[in-house]
């Protein structure tokens, strides 16, 4: 009767074991911690991107904390990708592009606020060690960003 029971004990521990990554898989693309830096040339500075995503709004927060910089609008615009065709090669399709615009209203040294711009590619998009790249703008002055997801 004992052997009985540690071996239903270790059925249903390997069951646990083998449904874990089930349970463990990455959900919207967007969704997560970021962390990378923007500037223009060798001026750069670190950037933490909090994003989450509910229903069919993406929400997010630049470096989060007691003076978290809250993102006016997040948008997510998805080129579907071609899959190769019959008896070729599945690299020889075409990937779906992953397009994000932040927008972002953060404080000015000035007491005013200045309005940032962040337009990237998601590379990667369904795996642990997805990218955003791309570039920003506030007014006239712009650069580049890279961000990865944590």
């Amino acid at each position: 009767m004992r052997m009985k029971s540690i071996q239903l004990i270790l059925v249903f521990v390997a069951g646990l074991a083998l449904g874990t990554p089930a349970v463990a898989q990455e959900g919207h693309p967007l969704k997560g911690t970021w962390y990378g830096d923007f500037g223009a040339g060798n001026d750069r500075h670190d950037l933490t991107v909090v994003l989450d995503w509910v229903d069919l709004t993406i929400t997010g927060v630049i470096d989060p904390g007691p003076d978290a910089i809250p993102m006016k609008s997040v948008e997510l615009d998805i080129t579907p990708g071609i899959p190769a065709g019959e008896g070729q090669r599945s690299t020889e399709g075409t990937p779906p592009e992953f397009r994000v615009l932040f927008e972002v209203d953060a404080p000015n040294s000035a007491g005013g606020t200045d309005t940032f711009f962040f337009e990237g590619m998601i590379f990667n998009p369904v795996a642990g060690n997805r990218r955003i790249i791309g570039t920003w703008t506030c007014d006239d002055t712009n650069g580049n960003f890279q961000i990865r997801r944590l």
